[in-house]
């Protein structure tokens, strides 16, 4: 009797996890792209495809399109070019001082997009630092460098999204299977054979993975675009410029055509990989770095790796230095000459200036709290269960990786401007609550996979023993699965925090006074001519950033 009761208890908690799951799943992100999608239909004579049909008449509205599509599908060639490049110059070549290379090459994953844009304007920018240096040694009368249009924002996403090829094929080449090489070798392939038959299929998961987050992420990016983009327009833009002028209809059109993008980009994609997937009948062990035998090369690509590491701290670097100008000093001259705590000192000390770093920090956390909290069940339900909901919840759950971040913000723009029966009929819109629900929608994909990766690594032998022992479904997640997957958490928790802390697209759409984010500030900063505030905040982000990723990662030591 004891045994039935305890299984009726387990049941009646799998289906309160799965409903109320479900619940939030639909409520917060199905629900408002429905409603976005049912306000592109609207007009004042009904329902009617005329905003769509405006759209395609509009050469203004088509030429954002197209430029937003051209930058995806150049940003995935160029990080593509520029991030397995490097993973095989550090994974699959034999060079010193690899592994901190490798720690300096992931730094910018923990970067704020919007940090990484004003440093390169302060240094690479018209009147930027390297600018006016070149400018000066070479004596040229105009400047050598326009940090401005589609190569400008080229430029800062070759910086900030090469990481994601990186990792990947990183990953990838490390399970290379050297039994395979070799075999090839013995047989008389050449080099490009075996790079062009072995080594590319092994690795063109990896390019494919990342060439989806990288297309994704490039043509929703707004950071760049908004700030050096200049007549370069693209949708992010044009849908922020509809929202200003409150033409609502219009911008959920362009959120709904940019969100099909995506996910034709996505179709095409995951139909490729389908058709070309490979699996090598050979089960070895991963292959060794290569040695470089010329002494010329070698050289050679040591002075590349220096250059690289030289190029991903510089604008770290120009960040801290220029966060202590001394406010109203830097404005003529080239070089910053005069340097104080002034900016540091009215952030800490004028409770206006502290705000949005405060708000941040809380919105922050607040938003992997829910990311845990939504993620974790989710995952356990999909890797650990049998159940007949599994394929849905993780469809709603993996929506928003396709959906680019401003349409996720007209999304909750549209969803929660009216009362709704998911907040209790209440009005989000204009509330402090609704940007940390924004960021959990965008980057709760991000948790997702961290936790399932980490259940998939649990032995089913641990939750079997614990139910045995009669402990229920709930006391077996608490007591057992939860301590072992912590460290996966805690890693998807320093990458939630980081991404939230210094996030702008979905900020500059939703953020309200109450809850405005240290983004934001910096963007007025920099319009206000206050460049040392700006960067002491950029500054602050960094060093919040890096201190996070750090103590996280010295966690699961304790």
């Amino acid at each position: 009797m004891m045994g039935k009761s305890s299984n009726k208890k387990s049941s009646v908690s799998k289906v309160v996890m799965t409903s109320l799951l479900i619940w939030v799943l639909v409520g917060f992100i199905l629900y408002p792209v429905l409603r976005t999608f049912q306000l592109s239909l609207v007009t004042d004579n009904g329902l009617s495809l005329s905003n769509y049909l405006n759209f395609f008449k509009t050469e203004a509205y088509r030429l954002a399109l197209k430029n937003s599509i051209i930058l995806g599908f150049l940003t995935v060639i160029v990080c593509g070019v520029i991030g397995t490049l490097l993973a095989f110059l550090v994974h699959f070549f034999e060079l010193p001082f690899k592994k901190t290379l490798d720690r300096l090459l992931l730094l910018p994953i923990v970067l704020p997009g919007l940090i990484i844009v004003f440093a390169f304007v302060q240094l690479y920018g018209e009147s930027g630092l390297v600018t006016k240096t070149i400018q000066t040694i070479l004596n040229l009368e105009e400047s050598p460098l326009r940090l401005s249009g589609l190569k400008g924002i080229l430029f800062i996403h070759a910086y900030t999204q090469y990481v994601y090829f990186y990792i990947n094929v990183s990953i990838a080449i490390k399970h290379i299977d050297r039994c395979t090489v070799e075999a090839a070798r013995n047989l008389g392939a050449s080099k490009w054979k075996v790079f062009t038959t072995i080594i590319l299929p092994f690795i063109k998961p990896a390019l494919i993975a990342s060439s989806v987050i990288t297309f994704m992420t490039g043509i929703g990016s707004f950071s760049a675009p908004s700030i050096i983009g200049g007549s370069y327009k693209v949708m992010t833009t044009q849908i922020l410029l509809s929202k200003a002028n409150n033409y609502m209809d219009i911008a959920a059109t362009q959120v709904i055509i940019l969100t099909v993008v995506s996910l034709m980009y996505l179709g095409v994609i995951r139909f490729y990989e389908n058709k070309s997937r490979f699996v090598s009948s050979v089960k070895g062990v991963s292959i060794k770095p290569q040695k470089i035998h010329n002494p010329l090369i070698k050289l050679l690509l040591i002075f590349l790796a220096f250059s690289i590491v030289i190029f991903i701290l510089l604008p770290i670097i120009a960040i801290f230095i220029l966060s202590f100008v001394q406010p109203g000093t830097w404005m003529i001259e080239i070089y910053p000459k005069e340097f104080s705590l002034d900016n540091y000192i009215k952030i800490f000390t004028k409770s206006r200036s502290l705000a949005p770093f405060i708000n941040s920090i809380v919105m922050a956390c607040l938003t992997a709290i829910l990311c845990i909290v939504v993620a974790l069940p989710a995952s356990y339900i999909i890797v650990k269960t049998k159940s007949k909901f599994k394929l849905m919840i993780e469809l709603l759950i993996m929506l928003p990786w396709a959906i680019p971040s401003s349409a996720i913000a007209i999304n909750m723009i549209n969803a929660f401007n009216r009362p709704s029966i998911f907040t209790g009929n209440q009005i989000l819109v204009g509330e402090y609550i609704l940007l940390p629900l924004a960021y959990f929608v965008c980057l709760l994909p991000l948790m997702f996979r961290t936790t399932t990766i980490s259940l998939q690594h649990l032995n089913d032998t641990y939750i079997e023993a614990s139910k045995s022992l009669r402990a229920n479904s709930i006391q077996t997640f608490r007591k057992v699965v939860l301590p072992i997957i912590t460290p996966g958490i805690m890693g998807g928790t320093m990458l939630i925090v980081i991404r939230s802390i210094g996030e702008y697209t979905i900020s500059a759409f939703l953020y309200t006074v109450s809850n405005k984010p240290i983004s934001i500030a910096m963007v007025n900063g920099i319009f206000e001519y206050e460049i040392g505030l700006s960067m002491a905040y950029g500054a602050l982000v960094v060093a919040f950033a890096l201190g996070t990723s750090i103590f996280i990662s010295k966690i699961p030591k304790f």
